[in-house]
């Protein structure tokens, strides 16, 4: 199986002809798209989505994620094993920090080894070179056999989700999702230690400050009102009920923020 990432969209050709390239060299293989929907270009939306999906994928899934903003850059094209022998093909600009730290690494390699690639574009290397790698260890080639072995791999900076001895819980806003839903990297069953339903929260974003309920459903808080809640995810999202959060808090992602009990 392979589940594919990118920020491409579904408006043009790319996605469709990737897939083609990986037919043609593993016609049996079954592509599954997480979503082509990234914001183009934010690595940080995509890494944090491809940490959401992998968790509900089994293991020996090939993930071929593709948010690359540094095409053609000296940017390494690389493959990431990890510990649950799941398998990430792309860039190495970041995209793989939290699937990572999520899995453990078991191993890294730089995608050197041209006779796996299926063509030489400077500007498309999710076809040329993340898909092309993808279709052949999906195919059974060995996974030395991608390139040169790698002792590092490029991580983005963020902040860390923890809790406070005073109860105050930080983290980051990770996403915005399409309903305008902001997604953070506090795990829910940390939130769940320091509030209960129907507890008020305020919550600090820069000098920015709000009121929220913490809750279960969208439906605990009147139409309009700040919800605060655990996503299917298993991580909180700020919502407004039939409402826009991001717009409501004036976020889009990558914001420290901070909880409290008001």
């Amino acid at each position: 199986m392979i589940a594919f990432l990118s920020d491409w969209g579904n408006e043009s050709y790319y996605v469709g002809v990737t897939k083609a390239v990986i037919k043609g060299i593993a016609p049996s293989v079954e592509i599954l798209d997480i979503t082509h929907g990234i914001e183009p270009f934010n690595i940080r939306m995509g890494a944090y989505i491809l940490q959401k999906a992998a968790a509900d994928f089994p293991d020996g899934t090939i993930f071929l994620a593709v948010v690359d903003p540094g095409v053609g850059s000296s940017r390494k094209a690389i493959a990431v094993r990890t510990k649950s022998k799941r398998i990430f093909v792309g860039p190495d600009n970041g995209l793989f920090t939290f699937v990572c730290e999520d899995l453990g690494v078991s191993e890294v390699r730089e995608l050197d080894n041209v006779k796996l690639h299926y063509g030489g574009s400077n500007s498309f290397h999710g076809r040329d070179i993340f898909a092309a790698v993808a279709a052949h260890l999906a195919k059974g080639i060995d996974f030395s056999e991608v390139g040169d072995l790698l002792m590092s791999y490029e991580v983005l900076k963020f902040w860390k989700a923890y809790a406070e001895e005073t109860g105050v819980v930080k983290g980051e806003v990770a996403f915005v999702d399409r309903f305008g839903n902001v997604e953070t990297n506090i795990p829910g069953t940390l939130a769940g230690r320091y509030f209960d339903c129907d507890d008020k929260v305020i919550i600090t974003i820069g000098r920015k400050k709000f009121e929220g309920s913490f809750g279960r459903t969208y439906f605990d808080v009147r139409r309009g009102s700040i919800l605060l809640h655990e996503d299917g995810s298993g991580y909180l999202e700020i919502a407004v009920n039939q409402g826009n959060a991001s717009e409501v808090l004036g976020i889009r992602g990558g914001e420290p923020l901070e909880l409290r009990k008001a």
